[in-house]
């Protein structure tokens, strides 16, 4: 019995293990946010523009930017991020020409309530001890003959 008992717990916790809470955690902290720029002109042998992104980046995490021109010419891409002016360098446009920039990236949706904001700082950890802690628990009471 005891056997059987081990392979539930090694079954569960592999279960558990594999839940995306880490990745559900992540979008409850961040919400997409769409930038429109319009008239964003490009003259003779420029092919990078500077915009202004509305608000901060969360956790200035550059990876979460997309960008689209309705420009057929354009292969917009991220260049560069300034943190502190929010500035953002787009590469890849064609010279000689005007476009509307569509920049989504994301951005802290809990800025408003730190409270919220430092629980879920910790609960990916709490997570983490919890999924480490079952299965010593689960084991030891099968070994001290308190389980079934």
């Amino acid at each position: 019995m005891k056997i059987f008992y081990g392979f539930l717990i090694i079954v569960t916790v592999s279960i558990l293990f594999m839940l995306p809470i880490t990745e559900a955690i992540y979008d409850f902290r961040t919400d997409v946010r769409d930038d429109n720029f319009y008239g964003i002109e490009t003259g003779v042998g420029v092919v990078t523009a500077n915009v202004t992104l509305h608000t901060s980046l969360y956790d200035d995490d550059t990876d979460t930017i997309g960008i689209l021109s309705n420009e057929t010419d354009d292969i917009p891409a991220f260049s560069t991020y300034d943190t502190a002016t929010r500035e953002l360098e787009v590469g890849g446009l064609a010279a000689s020409g005007n476009r509307t920039l569509t920049v989504s990236y994301d951005i802290d949706a809990l800025s408003a309530s730190t409270a919220v904001s430092n629980f879920m700082n910790v609960v990916s950890w709490i997570w983490f001890i919890l999924l480490a802690a079952f299965p010593a628990a689960a084991i030891g009471a099968i070994f001290m003959g308190r389980a079934g």
